[in-house]
């Protein structure tokens, strides 16, 4: 497999505990759960989301920051807050850290955004952190006469990734790597890649897949979609050739970032 690359200008996770077992809180962030703003240093700025009750019954959630990184290979990182070296968790304040949510109701979160003036190395490029909206449990209670079991409940949070970016500052760059056809348990090929944001500047990325067989005649586009991609993390992109004949073909991969166009190109052979 050949490769050249160009470039043209242009969370809910779910935790389990050994506890006797009960239904999860039915809390839930079901919009605007990553936020974006140009800011620069020495700025504040304030955002808002909403937490939603879907159940019949007051629930309880509490707010905390993690860090978060994530990788082609499946892995995400949620590290203390403010200790990544793009983190802007230390720059928010979130209010309140702990709500009730009536029944089938919604409470607003505010949060506020403080860039720092200065530093000994000038911010540049882009910021992030996630606020965690965890449903608590209420306390288990011993009914009369009953036994305790062990069961497993279900922890439910959401994250709203925060991000910030300096107004002016910061290079997008990203690099293709890994390039291989793969196979499933039934044999059906995938052409797959891994794209790594290299550069100092997080962004959306709209991502375009052309295919041309041996006499140049297009056998295949194929579309998707990173929803955002911060410096330093990965995305792994798989697009489904189980529909096309054996030989050879080029692929022409493009990425858009809606203000420049990354792409690289690669011979398949199968």
């Amino acid at each position: 497999m050949l490769r050249s690359v160009f470039r043209v200008a242009a969370l809910a996770s779910v935790a389990a505990a050994v506890l006797p077992a009960r239904a999860p809180a039915q809390i839930a962030v079901q919009d605007h759960t990553l936020q974006q703003r140009k800011a620069r240093p020495g700025e504040t700025y304030d955002g808002t989301f909403v937490v939603t009750n879907l159940s019949d019954e007051p629930q309880e959630a509490r707010l905390y920051q993690t860090d978060y990184l994530f990788f082609a290979d499946g892995r995400a990182m949620y590290n203390e807050p403010g200790t990544d070296p793009r983190s802007n968790a230390r720059w928010i304040t979130v209010n309140p850290t702990s709500v009730t949510v009536p029944p089938r109701s919604k409470a607003t979160i505010r949060y506020a955004v403080s860039v720092p003036a200065g530093s000994e190395r000038p911010l540049s490029g882009s910021y992030w952190s996630v606020i965690m909206v965890e449903a608590v449990a209420p306390a288990l209670t011993k009914a009369a006469g009953a036994d305790w079991g062990v069961g497993i409940t279900t922890r439910i949070r959401y994250g709203v990734q925060v991000v910030t970016h300096i107004a002016g500052t910061g290079e997008m760059r990203l690099d293709f790597a890994d390039p291989r056809i793969g196979t499933d348990a039934g044999g059906a090929r995938s052409l797959e890649f891994d794209i790594l944001n290299v550069g100092e500047r997080s962004a959306p990325l709209d991502i375009r897949v052309e295919l041309f067989d041996a006499s140049g005649e297009r056998a295949g586009t194929f579309r998707g979609a990173v929803r955002i991609l911060h410096p330093g993390t990965s995305t792994r992109q798989r697009f489904d050739l189980r529909a096309l004949p054996a030989g050879t073909y080029e692929a022409l991969v493009t990425a858009d970032t809606g203000e420049e166009i990354f792409g690289a190109q690669y011979t398949l052979h199968f």
